[in-house]
């Protein structure tokens, strides 16, 4: 089998598939030619090609179009490459918002010297919406702070979640979290999972983190919401609309730029060499990791941000 690398990609990483694949059975951009597999970045790919198998090199695949991919295609996506990245700046978000760090910076260097009062971590309850790669590394972050964790997650559990939950016991997650954690991928069945009737449920002073997809809250809600409790915060990584935003003003939303994958050379160098291995996996007739639901895929219409 072959796999066709359709996107120029750096030297180093190039590298690294021929160790894990051997240099004979990939074909790199700019050439192409007859391969059974294909790696990919975003909805630019030859669609004319009836591929075996389909390996993403991002998390999420909301931005690219299935509905052209033949239904006997295998599809994956490289869920998990990103975990530890995204659950610390998910924590950093946390930090940033509960310790009050961007506001004293910008009132301290303009000279004015006003300490208030921040929230404590320690003992407080996280609700994590999710709990794959990301939500469970966030656990982990979680213990280390003295934190109760309740998660909501199909099937993985592990030692650092103190109450596993199904789906359909949300409501339990939102009414006893101080924090809520955002780490669910985006499907037909996730998509405006929060919305005014959730969030009436949450505590009036609740942190919401989203490190997922916008498009799993509702925004209007969300942002009636903000008005109402002004205590409450949403620390988001991600925006409606994205690259184009048009982005709230409401003091009690932080906003970064969709980097919580992180965009270093570290990071991506542990993505490919995931999708790599995941392709080997398909290559010796195994079952690759992290399989695509088609049936509860969604297509989102934007440019590829972050993972």
């Amino acid at each position: 089998m072959k796999l066709l690398v359709p996107f120029k990609l750096d030297e180093k990483y190039r590298k690294l598939g021929i160790e894990i694949l051997g240099k004979e059975n990939i074909i790199w951009f700019p050439e192409t030619g007859d391969a059974e597999i294909i790696l990919i970045k975003d909805n630019d790919f030859p669609r004319d090609r009836n591929f075996k198998f389909i390996q993403t090199i991002s998390a999420g695949t909301d931005h690219i179009d299935m509905s052209g991919v033949s239904e006997g295609t295998i599809i994956a996506s490289n869920a998990t490459a990103y975990s530890i990245s995204v659950a610390e700046h998910a924590f950093a978000l946390l930090l940033e918002r509960s310790k009050r760090i961007s506001v004293f910076n910008d009132e301290t260097k303009r000279g004015l010297y006003a300490p208030k009062p921040t929230k404590l971590l320690y003992g407080k309850t996280i609700g994590i919406i999710g709990y794959g790669g990301i939500g469970s590394r966030a656990a982990s972050i979680a213990k280390s702070f003295g934190m109760k964790v309740i998660a909501v997650g199909r099937s993985y559990r592990d030692g650092n979640s103190d109450k596993f939950l199904r789906m359909d016991e949300l409501d339990v997650l939102l009414q006893e979290s101080d924090f809520i954690l955002i780490s669910i991928p985006l499907t037909s069945k996730t998509a405006s999972l929060i919305g005014e009737v959730q969030l009436k449920a949450v505590k009036r002073d609740c942190t919401i983190i989203n490190v997922a997809r916008p498009e799993i809250v509702r925004k209007e809600d969300l942002l009636k919401f903000l008005e109402d409790n002004k205590e409450a915060s949403y620390l988001t990584d991600v925006w409606w609309g994205e690259p184009k935003l048009e982005v709230s003003n409401h003091e009690n939303i932080v906003i970064t730029p969709h980097v919580a994958g992180g965009l270093s050379g570290e990071v991506m160098e542990h993505a490919f060499g995931q999708a790599f291995e995941n392709i080997k996996r398909f290559m010796e007739g195994q079952e690759p990791h992290n399989l695509v639901n088609r049936k509860e895929s969604i297509f989102v219409g934007r440019q590829k941000i972050g993972v």
